[in-house]
């Protein structure tokens, strides 16, 4: 289909289907239906059928005809049947790294006691999931779509279809959610970042590692440490695996500035400033991220490192709304 047709068509779907949050339930003004290429045939051979019925006078033609007409009639029937009622929800989609996969789970359901069969999901030109419904029952189904850009979006307009039970009609239900995607910057494996992490702070360093002059504190402990940096004296207390950490000369925090990196792309830059966020993170460091025009104040925390790596992403990123591209081969 040309694009320019193609864009007309999504518009006004969009324009009749709003984004909603949550579930989305298909109701009669919600479904639409269309013969497939096999109905449009399989209506031309009726006609001819008819004709000939017609030219000959034949009884038991017309007899075939009209049995091949009622069955088309009630094909047109099941197949709309077979989504209406359905209830499809999204749950809302975990942040990932640029180049990952993206996961959008459904969960569909129904309240009635059919069986829904072949019930097609499909987003954007991705190979669709078919899945059945119990009667009274729900199912869940899993598209993964290759994410191909850092920042934040919407998701497209998904397709739920099917053309059950005789393949002579196609009945769809076009949805988009109002739910937000973050894609965060590809993290570089730097080797460096794993093993200390320096802060520039009034021409002075700081480091924070398991090696050092000063104890610093106790911290979980993680497979493949020596077991010499372990607190012995608070595993005697029921405390558990610690690890003893140390520091060096200046303050336990970082600052992750924007205009202290100055080699690569933009988006390199944005991928080590990601890699410092989640070793900040995993060390329990106190830090905080300087973007120009954007100041996050050292912190730490689950809630914190989501504020920093959701402003990383949405760098200079002007709509918000903008679709959700899934890669193209």
């Amino acid at each position: 289909m040309p694009k320019l047709i193609r864009r007309s068509i999504d518009e006004w779907f969009a324009r009749h289907n709003p984004p909603a949050q949550g579930s989305i339930l298909l109701h009669n003004r919600r479904l639409y239906i269309l013969p497939t290429r096999f109905g449009y045939l399989f209506a031309f051979l009726l006609l001819v059928l008819f004709l000939a019925a017609i030219n000959y006078e034949n009884s038991m033609a017309f007899v075939l005809t009209f049995m091949l007409t009622a069955l088309g009639i009630v094909s047109l029937w099941q197949t709309h049947k077979n989504l209406l009622g359905l209830e499809v929800t999204l749950l809302a989609p975990k942040p990932v790294f640029n180049g990952e996969l993206c996961e959008f789970e459904f969960t569909l359901q129904h309240h009635n006691n059919c069986i829904r069969y072949a019930v097609g999901l499909q987003y954007a030109n991705q190979t669709p999931v078919y899945l059945s419904i119990e009667p009274g029952g729900n199912a869940k189904a899993i598209l993964k779509i290759q994410t191909v850009k850092r920042g934040q979006f919407k998701p497209k307009g998904l397709f739920v279809f099917t053309r059950y039970p005789t393949g002579l009609f196609h009945a769809w239900g076009w949805l988009r959610f109002d739910c937000p995607i973050l894609v965060y910057p590809k993290p570089l494996d730097n080797a460096v970042l794993r093993e200390t992490l320096v802060e520039q702070y009034q021409g002075k360093t700081a480091t924070s590692t398991i090696e050092g002059d000063d104890f610093a504190g106790l911290r979980e402990h993680r497979t493949g440490e020596s077991l010499r940096h372990i607190s012995w004296k608070a595993y005697a207390q029921g405390k558990g695996l610690l690890t003893k950490t140390f520091q060096g000369h200046a303050r336990p925090s970082l600052w992750i500035d924007w205009n202290q990196i100055s080699e690569g792309s933009i988006e390199d830059r944005l991928s080590y400033m990601t890699s410092l966020v989640i070793f900040a993170e995993n060390e329990n460091q106190k830090y905080g991220v300087k973007l120009p025009g954007i100041t996050i104040e050292q912190q730490t925390g689950t809630a914190h490192k989501q504020a920093c790596m959701s402003a990383i992403a949405t760098f200079q990123q002007i709509d918000f709304d903008e679709d959700f591209e899934p890669a193209y081969e």
